[in-house]
């Protein structure tokens, strides 16, 4: 821990580069993504009912899922995403790139660039409501905390250990300890271990001699870069704890005084801020999904994971980077469903293709 600064191999990186991010021609959305006034990128339309979704995936196998998801491959849109030489060096991995027209833009203290890697994703019926960006890196943190900053966030979430040997180490996690990178001082305020699953932490944090605010920090511990998490369903706990306590975080960084507009994307990453990250963002979206269509009239609850995976893909490189990730959310979809009793019928429900079992 200790001032970060600028790295040499940063500097030499962007000595020569211009003051833009890129002059190359901006790729175009496909058009069935091209949104209207007031209309959103995830909302009831183009998906499949429950029912059906559900009958669908128990007709299938863990084989017939993985193709699936090579046809979800197929049909990304790999033109929206650039990468540029000027900033390999700010990027964790050079096959994830960043989505030109999402891209959070920060500008860094040398007044060269604004680059970072991270994209706002939308929520359903909810624009920007997550940032999916990258770990951070040593010649990145700095970054990293300004958008924290600029872009009011309560909430950060690690879908990964922070005492991997792959990540730096960009909070403090002893008591009263205090981080500072550039002119951003982060101070641990406590924290608490939930379920054996994930470490929950108050930071505050303060921007020079300016406000200090207030943040919530969750780390999940059980989800490696490798495979699907220890405790599936666990996930379903986590997306829960993470809507509620932003509401309850947002509400008190309204009554500090420093949240005017209750704004507040929820800052996720893994070690790509696809994979991981991607899937969360992806299950939050479909479980929003069926909470509002079970509310609507004609009693249609809807889900499309497919669709999700391929909007949100629009705007973040690779989201739900791996077949495993795929077919953990199609199952915990099914498990979301059935805790909220959304099913007439569970009868039909029939997954013993997934698990080599018969009834």
């Amino acid at each position: 821990m200790g001032t970060s600064k600028r790295s040499q191999s940063e500097s030499s990186e962007l000595t020569n580069s211009s003051r833009t991010f890129s002059s190359a021609p901006m790729p175009a959305v496909p058009a069935r993504y091209i949104l209207k006034p007031g209309e959103y990128l995830h909302d009831t339309g183009e998906s499949e009912t429950l029912n059906a979704f559900t009958r669908r995936v128990c007709s299938m196998s863990v084989y017939g899922l993985f193709f699936d998801y090579a046809t979800v491959i197929s049909k990304d849109s790999k033109d929206l995403a650039i990468f540029s030489e000027q900033y390999k060096a700010l990027n964790r991995y050079n096959d994830i790139r960043c989505v030109e027209q999402t891209r959070v833009k920060v500008p860094h203290t040398s007044g060269m660039h604004d680059y970072i890697n991270a994209n706002y994703v939308d929520g359903f019926r909810e624009e920007k409501k997550f940032i999916l960006t990258q770990s951070p890196m040593e010649n990145t943190v700095e970054s990293f905390w300004a958008m924290i900053y600029q872009e009011n966030v309560v909430e950060i979430v690690a879908m990964t250990s922070l005492h991997s040997a792959k990540i730096f180490l960009y909070v403090p996690t002893k008591q009263s300890a205090t981080a500072t990178f550039g002119p951003y001082s982060i101070e641990f305020c406590g924290s608490q271990l939930i379920r054996d699953a994930y470490e929950a932490s108050v930071l505050k944090l303060r921007k020079g001699d300016g406000q200090e605010r207030k943040i919530l920090h969750i780390c999940l511990y059980t989800w490696y870069n490798k495979g699907t998490p220890e405790r599936p369903t666990e996930m379903l706990y986590l997306m829960s704890d993470i809507n509620y306590n932003r509401k309850l975080f947002i509400k008190e960084a309204e009554k500090s005084g420093w949240l005017k507009d209750g704004r507040s994307p929820i800052v996720v990453h893994c070690l790509t801020g696809s994979g991981r990250s991607g899937t969360l963002a992806v299950l939050d979206i479909c479980c929003r999904k069926m909470d509002y269509t079970e509310k609507l009239p004609n009693g249609n609850i809807l889900v499309d994971v497919r669709d999700t995976v391929l909007r949100v893909r629009t705007q973040r490189d690779k989201a739900v980077v791996k077949p495993e990730q795929y077919l953990l959310l199609h199952l915990l979809v099914i498990e979301y469903a059935l805790r909220q009793k959304y099913y007439y019928d569970v009868e039909f429900i029939d997954l013993s293709n997934y698990t080599g079992q018969t009834a």
